[in-house]
């Protein structure tokens, strides 16, 4: 199985792109071998979404990588020597890859596709021009990592 596991909390502004991510993917038709979940905030809670998966697509928002909606497709060691964003994030995706090499071998193969966001706006619902701008574009990539 391959799993698209979408992060965000939608009422923090950019923090949502995960989740509107999400809605998008939910609209389109996908392989049976492909199943998509809206993680929100999950955090380590999120590790239910890897059982049974051989690959998983990590969708969420970044900072400090490039230009504000700059789309990026990472490789779990890409985010390894970067400083912890706490900026709604909690610990974030490098956490959460860390707690599973703990509990889960093999690991299965996995990307993090992430829109480089304007800001956090906490109780904020929408996404800013530039990151809303991006979803298409993340969308279309995202489909191309997982082709039939």
């Amino acid at each position: 199985m391959r799993h698209i596991v979408c992060f965000g909390n939608e009422l923090h502004g950019d923090d949502g792109f995960g989740v509107r991510i999400y809605a998008q993917l939910r609209q389109l038709t996908w392989p049976k071998n492909v199943e998509i979940f809206n993680a929100g905030i999950a955090g380590l809670n999120a590790l239910r979404f890897f059982e049974n998966c051989s690959q998983a697509i990590l969708v969420d928002a970044l900072a400090n990588f490039g230009n504000t909606g700059e789309i990026f497709a990472l490789k779990p060691e890409d985010l390894a020597d970067r400083p912890q964003q706490l900026t709604g994030h909690g610990l974030g995706i490098p956490y959460l890859l860390e707690a599973l090499k703990v509990i889960r071998e093999p690991l299965p193969d996995i990307l993090i596709v992430g829109v480089e966001i304007a800001a956090v706006t906490p109780f904020f619902s929408g996404l800013s021009d530039k990151t809303e701008q991006a979803v298409p574009k993340a969308v279309r990539l995202i489909q191309d990592l997982l082709p039939e």
